[in-house]
């Protein structure tokens, strides 16, 4: 064969199948493509990974609010204790004198200890049963901040110039009554008249509309839960009765009064209340006692014929006052003979 013949038809048809070999081959960088899909897929973990972020940021949002749940309960108490209490004061009140106690409890000098909670809400005073009452403590506060127990820029201003350095409140409820009873320490017992007067309600001057007369505010209850959310909004009466440097102010309402003007008779549960006192009437007997036994042995021999100190039918350095029987809470005359009376 010359070279001038042309090819025979099987060798450029070897290479047109090299050529379409060559052609068949390309489609491996597409496969090398499909593998840098398969990466991509790879690149696809940081999703997955802010999948997992996202549950976990979810996971801490839903405790934390289960935390501040708890935290709010634990803090506020169950039964909702902090509750405002209602800025309300006694259809009737009256301010009394404790006699003997005022000279022997006369001054924050002569009896510095301070209040504390086991004295004040312990003991005799976590149930009180007196006239046939049978109190009950619901709920107490114990502070050295004395504005907190009132409302009034009056009452405020009172106890900061009576030099009030504690304020004791207790919530108390019974079958028939629910009330409070507060006792402020006071640096002296004139300081106890004036914050007892500056609670009171002054009278309208002639002419002068009873809505126009500036109250002056009065005691706050310890917390505003039912039924002290209720205290003052029927009718109520309270007394504050000056105790030495001490003033203690008991405040009582029927449990099923629910109007100011129907007006009841509240002096028994006033006297049973009143046993609040009892802390102040075992301080008295302690420093009543240590005066006594400071006395000259005759004064005690020719009067008695006993033990200095000793006064006649009754226990050593404690005088008789009827009604007033330190650390008893037995039931007391009616009012007038009871262990407190109207101050001049």
């Amino acid at each position: 064969m010359s070279s001038s013949e042309p090819s025979t038809p099987g060798r450029p048809g070897r290479r047109r199948k090299n050529n379409e070999l060559d052609e068949q081959q390309t489609p491996a960088p597409s496969k090398e493509g499909g593998r840098r899909r398969g990466g991509g897929r790879r690149k696809k973990e940081p999703r997955r990974f802010g999948r997992t972020l996202t549950i976990l940021v979810g996971t801490l949002v839903v405790a934390l609010i289960a935390l501040g749940v708890v935290l709010f309960f634990q803090l506020s108490g169950d039964e909702g204790s902090d509750e405002a209490a209602p800025q309300t004061r006694p259809a009737d009140y009256k301010v009394r004198d404790a006699g003997n106690m005022n000279e022997v409890l006369a001054s924050r000098e002569i009896d510095g200890r301070v209040l504390n909670e086991g004295e004040l809400f312990e003991r005799r005073n976590a149930e009180i049963s007196s006239q046939s009452i049978d109190f009950t403590l619901e709920e107490s506060d114990l502070t050295d901040d004395c504005s907190t127990a009132v409302w009034g820029e009056q009452a405020t201003q009172a106890l900061a110039d009576a030099d009030c350095s504690q304020a004791g409140r207790a919530a108390y409820l019974s079958d028939n009554y629910f009330g409070v009873a507060t006792v402020f320490n006071l640096a002296d017992v004139e300081g106890s008249r004036a914050v007892a007067e500056a609670l009171d309600l002054p009278t309208p001057e002639e002419g002068e509309p009873a809505e126009e007369v500036v109250d002056p505010g009065f005691v706050l209850p310890p917390s505003g839960t039912e039924p002290f959310d209720r205290l003052g909004s029927g009718y109520s009466a309270a007394d504050a009765i000056v105790s030495g440097h001490y003033l203690v102010v008991v405040w009582v309402q029927p449990t099923d009064s629910d109007s100011v003007d129907e007006r009841v008779t509240l002096s028994t549960p006033l006297v049973a209340l009143a046993n609040f006192r009892d802390p102040l009437f075992r301080r008295m007997i302690e420093y009543d006692d240590d005066e006594s036994t400071g006395a000259e042995d005759t004064e005690g021999t020719e009067e008695t014929g006993g033990e200095p100190g000793t006064e006649p039918g009754g226990e050593p350095g404690v005088e008789e006052v009827p009604g007033e029987v330190p650390g008893q809470q037995e039931e007391p005359p009616v009012e007038g003979e009871a262990p407190v009376v109207p101050a001049e």
